[in-house]
């Protein structure tokens, strides 16, 4: 999912952005509806391909190409931001749809710029649990560590909202080991199904981080171990709104990193 730079809604003027939206023929691509759609809500009146591209200073040429090919991350960004429309929204229909002004006088992102090859990913001594847990740290030492921008690119990752910490436990094999570095995206906290995240778990006598797999049952949202023997207190999956025990997701896990051997 990609990432935007707010997650503040804007006021939306009083008539419908679908009436403001040219008709899609259908070499649209849906990126480039949602691109037309939210420009013309931004600028509250009809947009079509030739307005589109005076508005964001690109070639007629390259809007049709983004009619069939899809917009390019780059035109997503820019539209983001110039004009405030998120980039989410344009490249994958993740609401809001448009972000909040300030959000758009920011410097742009370290992912994108031309200058650097790498990002840099916050690293924290805090350890995070695959097994019960481990108790959440007032604070912990950090470090740098270096991921090549253009792989942080690919996978629609800001630098900024990423972390990494260090596995204990044996309750996510064979996917996570003890000692392995997990990187976070810290913004991307919706439950998907199947996918692993970093969670903050209450406990006796304090909070804890773990990681466990998300399982989406109807309108349950659970939480369950890999390797439920390698931890008594996660042998069956739990409910992320127990009243007990409500579970906070602090971010989804993007990559694993281990020795092989």
């Amino acid at each position: 999912m990609f990432n935007a730079l707010s997650t503040s809604r804007v006021t939306t003027p009083r008539v419908s952005p679908q009436q403001w939206v040219m008709p899609r023929t259908a070499r649209d691509h849906a990126s480039l509806t949602r691109l037309l759609q939210a420009a013309a809500e931004r600028q509250t009146k009809p947009v079509g391909k030739s307005a589109l591209a005076t508005l964001l200073g690109e070639s007629p040429q390259t809007i049709t190409n983004w009619a069939s090919r899809g917009v390019s991350d780059q035109g997503a960004l820019k539209a983001q931001r110039t004009h405030g429309i998120s980039a989410s929204w344009v490249v994958d229909g993740v609401e809001p749809m448009l972000v909040a002004p300030e959000a758009t006088a920011e410097p742009p992102s370290p992912l994108t710029s031309d200058d650097s090859d790498w990002g840099d990913i916050e690293g924290y001594a805090q350890a995070v649990g695959l097994s019960e847990g481990v108790e959440a740290q007032e604070y912990a030492e950090t470090h740098k560590l270096k991921f090549r921008a253009d792989s942080l690119r690919k996978k629609r990752l800001n630098p900024r909202n990423l972390a990494v910490f260090y596995g204990d436990g044996d309750s996510m094999e064979p996917r996570i080991h003890s000692g392995d570095a997990v990187l976070f995206d810290q913004s991307d906290t919706r439950p998907r199904d199947g996918q692993l995240y970093v969670i903050l778990v209450p406990g006796a006598g304090a909070e804890s981080y773990t990681v466990k797999r998300c399982e989406l049952l109807d309108d349950l949202v659970l939480f369950k171990a890999d390797n439920p023997k390698g931890d008594h207190g996660w042998k069956k999956p739990r409910r992320m709104d127990d009243p007990k025990r409500p579970i906070k997701i602090i971010g989804r896990v993007r990559w694993i990193g281990s020795w092989e051997g």
